[in-house]
């Protein structure tokens, strides 16, 4: 379709919708890549059925599509030079695959709705899906705003999607103070507690993870090429789900990037996965690489 690169956004004008195509934008104009709007309109006959005999059906396609061209001359507003909108039939998670097939791009970007049990709602059906399928990193647009990030946590595995973690973090958010950060908690804890190890025990074992993660983290950094950083890598000690939300709160982060779950499909049916809880309940955008 485009030489370029490309960024592509799933909007459905709602007030998240809108503010994922705004940063959709932004980060098309400072990557340079072209931007390509899609909307997901109901299919013929589920609008037959409820708006049978007139030509209500007709009427709501026209104005998507008015409004799908006033949010594409927004996003050149925004800086993004090259942009393309599309307006397609079926449901969200389904369009944006087929468009994702179709422009092959180099990241996702949607919006997330809701709060709390409505939010998780939402997530698990449109944005779970997407999640779990895309064949790029996924932003999930959180926020309105009007500048690019300034503050990134990147929260590492120190496994082997580390890199890529640390890489697109720098790529969508260049212009960012970056916060690596790593939780651990280690399994022998419990069993130490069980025999009656003293709370000294305890904090001495505690902090000898934590400095061997540390060590980890500073060689993961070294690997990326990132061994000097303007912010010190965070190691903090609980679950993952908990903390990286928490220090979030703490940094006044506006983006949290994490990497996608390793785990077999099954694992991550029955159990959930990481990124997807911090996708439902992280304060700020998240992007998941």
């Amino acid at each position: 379709m485009n030489s370029k690169r490309t960024v592509l956004v799933g909007c459905d004008f709602s007030t998240l919708g809108q503010a994922a195509v705004r940063r959709a934008a932004m980060i098309a104009a400072d990557q340079g890549s072209h931007l390509h709007i899609v909307h997901a309109f109901p299919i013929a006959t589920l609008l037959d059925s409820v708006f049978a005999g007139g030509d209500w059906a007709a009427r709501m396609q026209s104005d998507a599509e008015h409004r799908l061209s006033a949010m594409a001359a927004q996003a050149r507003e925004l800086g993004a030079s090259s942009v393309s909108q599309q307006l397609m039939h079926g449901t969200a998670h389904r369009i944006l695959a087929e468009a994702a097939e179709s422009v092959r791009p180099e990241l996702i970007v949607i919006g997330a709705h809701g709060r709390g049990a409505l939010q998780q709602f939402f997530l698990g059906g449109t944005a779970a899906r997407v999640l779990a399928s895309a064949p790029c990193p996924v932003l999930v647009v959180r926020y309105a705003a009007d500048v690019p990030y300034r503050r990134v946590l990147a929260a590492l595995d120190l496994g082997p999607r580390s890199q890529h973690v640390l890489q697109d973090a720098t790529r969508f958010a260049r212009n960012a103070q970056l916060v690596p950060a790593h939780t651990f908690r280690s399994p022998h804890e419990a069993r130490m507690r069980l025999h009656g190890a003293s709370e000294a025990e305890l904090s001495a074992f505690i902090d000898g993870a934590a400095h061997s993660a540390q060590e980890s983290m500073m060689e993961c950094l070294r690997e990326a090429g990132m061994g000097q950083l303007t912010s010190q890598p965070r190691i903090v000690h609980g679950d993952t789900n908990p903390a990286i939300p928490d220090l979030a709160r703490e940094l006044e982060a506006d983006l949290l990037v994490v990497g996608r779950h390793s785990g077999s499909r099954m694992t991550e049916a029955v159990l959930g996965s990481v990124p997807r809880f911090l996708a439902y309940y992280a304060p700020c955008d998240v992007l998941v690489v």
